[in-house]
Parts: structure tokens; C-alpha cells; sequence
């Protein structure tokens, strides 16, 4: 019998001030989900903030990954 094993993304970076790696994490997890793997981005220390309406950067890269981070239907865990 085999285990199903999750992927998790992590980031802990701020993302008001660098949006980057939080969006390089939805991006992994999002590939990861569409190739049929179980995955999860985990947000952990000031990447938390992108649970607040004020936690992303006002700036393109901002606003495409508060736009992923709210999609409908995401098929990927996200945990704080």
C-alpha cells in the first residue's frame, strides 16, 4: 500500500516588501496540483500579512499574487 505525500511550499517572506517568493510558492503548488500531487503553501512568520486586505506590495507583482492568493477553487492547501 502506498502513502500519498503532500508538497509543501513555504515562505516567510515579507510580502509587502517582496512579493516574489510567496508567489514563486502559489506558483509551485499550483503546478504541482495540476500534475496530480497533493500540495500546500504554507505562510509562516511576515508572510502571514498576505492574509490582510494591507499585506501586499501596491505594485504588479502585488497585485498578481493577491489575485492568486484568492482564487476560487485553488486546488492546493494554503496554511498559516
Amino acid at each position: 500500500m502506498s502513502t500519498r505525500r503532500r508538497l509543501i511550499f513555504f515562505t516567510t517572506a515579507d510580502p509587502r516588501t517582496d512579493p516574489g517568493p510567496a508567489g514563486q510558492a502559489f506558483h509551485f503548488a499550483t503546478v504541482a496540483a495540476r500534475t496530480g500531487l497533493d500540495a500546500e503553501v504554507r505562510l509562516a512568520g511576515d508572510a502571514v500579512r498576505l492574509a490582510r486586505p494591507d499585506g501586499v506590495a501596491a505594485t504588479p507583482a502585488g497585485k498578481a499574487l493577491r489575485d492568486r492568493a484568492l482564487a476560487a477553487g485553488a486546488p492546493y492547501l494554503v496554511s498559516l
